[in-house]
């Protein structure tokens, strides 16, 4: 276990040698997501999970990219396996505890509001939260709309930063055309599998059910509705558990794909 903590403790090293913009550019889509978050309404802090996942690669092991040092992992006694539950440790660690914080400064701003503080009475028809609670006719809470919107967002965001590593591992050129903006290159679309697609799909439509923007049948409403139940128990946090339990098989299903195409790589 102390291999693992010594590489991950070389790749913050690493992150933090040299230039790296990408550090400037993850603290400015922090402060934006929080100033949204506080100013406008708290879930549009669910915007931060989103892009976190998918700068947390880019951000960590950019310069290990830049300066070719990854070549070096084949001349060290470091198994490979060690190194991809390192990274992956690292990778899915630091995500998952910076989008922690970001929903309790997001539960701060949900409790004490400071957006009616900016616009006043206009504020609560700018209040999506309620708004949402109000249209799903008294099965979800506020505080539930709030949790399932984050822990939604946080389940898609962790399913990207798994693949987006396991994209690293497979190829990690890709990693260098994907930030190179301002050259003639065209980074390969790689897709992190149709099962983010389809759960993307999913949350679209119960968005759109529980509104009543989408309208259902007779027999589909029986399976709404005991869904909208499974919504509205526990302020929402027992069908974010499922959300989290779907999206952590996920990342798991990604870790071992790249344990057994990693170990089969040439250096």
């Amino acid at each position: 276990m102390k291999k693992i903590f010594d590489l991950m403790k070389v790749d913050l090293i690493t992150m933090n040698g040299g230039k790296n913009n990408l550090k400037i550019i993850a603290v400015l889509i922090v402060v934006f997501c929080g100033f949204t978050g506080f100013c406008i309404s708290p879930i549009a802090g669910v915007e931060c999970p989103f892009l976190m996942s998918a700068f947390f690669v880019p951000m960590l092991f950019r310069n290990e990219q830049k300066y070719h040092s990854g070549k070096l992992w084949g001349l060290l006694p470091v198994s490979r396996r060690d190194l991809v539950n390192a990274r992956f440790l690292l990778v899915l660690g630091l995500y998952t505890i910076s989008s922690l914080l970001f929903y309790l400064l997001m539960l701060i701003s949900f409790v004490f509001k400071p957006y009616y503080l900016l616009f006043g009475a206009d504020a609560e028809n700018m209040d999506i939260i309620s708004l949402l609670a109000k249209s799903s006719g008294g099965s979800l809470t506020a505080l539930g709309v709030f949790n399932l919107v984050y822990i939604s967002g946080f389940s898609v965001g962790l399913i990207i930063a798994a693949g987006s590593l396991r994209n690293y591992f497979n190829d990690p050129d890709s990693l260098e055309l994907s930030l190179s903006l301002g050259k003639k290159h065209k980074a390969r679309k790689k897709y992190h599998g149709i099962e983010l697609s389809v759960f993307a799909v999913i949350l679209l439509l119960w968005a759109l059910i529980v509104s009543g923007i989408l309208p259902i049948g007779p027999t589909a409403a029986v399976i709404i509705q005991l869904f909208a139940q499974l919504a509205g128990a526990a302020n929402g946090f027992l069908l974010g558990a499922v959300f989290i339990t779907m999206a952590v098989f996920q990342a798991v299903y990604k870790y071992i794909c790249t344990v057994l195409e990693y170990d089969e790589q040439e250096l």
